[in-house]
């Protein structure tokens, strides 16, 4: 009996040293498994930074050619290259200024300023005219409450455009002509956009604006003041049913990490301006922008419709950028969750614009 015992001992500790190398062989597998996915990830992000880098850059070069060949077109060909990049008769339009913004990507910037009245910005005028620069043309805009920008969605890559239809996100799988679309992508990239103006200052030649839906960098064409004729009359306005389509989220909520890691960035954020008074100003203007974006709902379809998890977080999770940092976020039972606010690395994936 006592044979058979340390037998059934023999089997029994043999059998536990097998599951144990098997156990540890799995590890292993897991292990080597977790350093190949670390790896593909790696590799993925650094291709996309790469990738989207690389069209900054040819984006800038097109920009670049088109503007010489534009200034060897002009009266006095490269001659009056010099005198030629001004607004005026057969002359090379340039933009009379650009925006800063705290919308530093494509992705997170509002579909529209009236549905993020938060979102706030400046127009420096940089360029044009002399009167522009000095800040001489700006004056008697304060007496008017909201101004038309015209400017181009300088962060298109798509130099190529060739489609005659496009599917609006809100069409929900619809196609339309892109002239019947608010469409960034389009023959020709250029925008209209209505804002508030909170403040001109002429000396700085600075308009302070709201309800923004501009990026950060873009170029701004012309300014013109919004006048009442402006709005057709009440219910002449025509449009079709997918605009008017209530998909925003019903809520907005915030975590107490979130808070916190916003305030965190009390300083930076007044330090950034984009528009808004320093200090509790600036945090007060940033979490109501934030919370109106995602309002909105900032996912793409394919996140939507469940096809695509959120870059670089948990599953589930989603993020967007809002100067210079990065909001983590959830969308559950339409409504969003703010996880977490932390500066944001640099992906490779900001707006990147040539200087003139």
């Amino acid at each position: 009996m006592l044979a058979s015992v340390a037998a059934r001992s023999r089997l029994g500790a043999a059998a536990a040293l097998a599951c144990g190398a098997a156990s540890c062989a799995l590890v292993l597998e897991l292990l080597r498994l977790r350093r190949l996915l670390d790896r593909e990830r790696r590799l993925r992000g650094e291709e996309r930074i790469g990738r989207t880098r690389a069209e900054v850059s040819l984006r800038n070069v097109r920009k670049a050619a088109a503007a010489r060949a534009a200034l060897a077109a002009a009266p006095g060909g490269a001659a009056g290259a010099a005198a030629a990049p001004r607004v005026g008769a057969g002359r090379v339009v340039v933009p009379i200024g650009r925006v800063s913004s705290p919308f530093d990507k494509r992705a997170g910037t509002p579909r529209q300023g009236a549905v993020c009245p938060a979102g706030r910005g400046v127009l420096k005028l940089d360029g044009g005219c002399h009167a522009c620069v000095s800040g001489v043309a700006l004056d008697g805009l304060e007496a008017y409450s909201h101004a038309w920008l015209l400017f181009e969605f300088h962060g298109n890559t798509d130099h190529g455009f060739r489609s005659a239809k496009v599917a609006p996100p809100r069409g929900y799988g619809a196609k339309v002509g892109w002239l019947a679309t608010r469409s960034p992508h389009r023959a020709t990239p250029l925008g209209l956009s209505l804002v508030k103006i909170e403040a001109v200052d002429a000396r700085r030649a600075e308009v302070r604006l709201s309800a923004l839906d501009l990026c950060d960098g873009t170029p701004v064409w012309d300014l013109k003041p919004y006048v009442p004729w402006d709005a057709p009359p009440p219910g002449a306005a025509r449009f079709p049913a997918w605009v008017s389509q209530a998909d925003e989220l019903g809520a907005v909520d915030w975590t107490p990490r979130a808070a916190a890691g916003l305030e965190a960035q009390a300083a930076a954020l007044a330090r950034r301006g984009d528009g808004a008074d320093g200090g509790g100003g600036a945090l007060d203007a940033a979490r109501a922008a934030i919370t109106q974006v995602l309002r909105q709902d900032p996912r793409n379809k394919r996140q939507r419709n469940g096809r695509a998890a959120g870059r670089g977080g948990a599953p589930g999770t989603f993020k967007v950028h809002f100067a210079s940092l990065e909001v983590e976020f959830t969308v559950d039972d339409l409504a969003a969750t703010v996880l977490d606010v932390f500066p944001a690395p640099d992906d490779g994936d900001r707006l990147r614009t040539e200087t003139a």
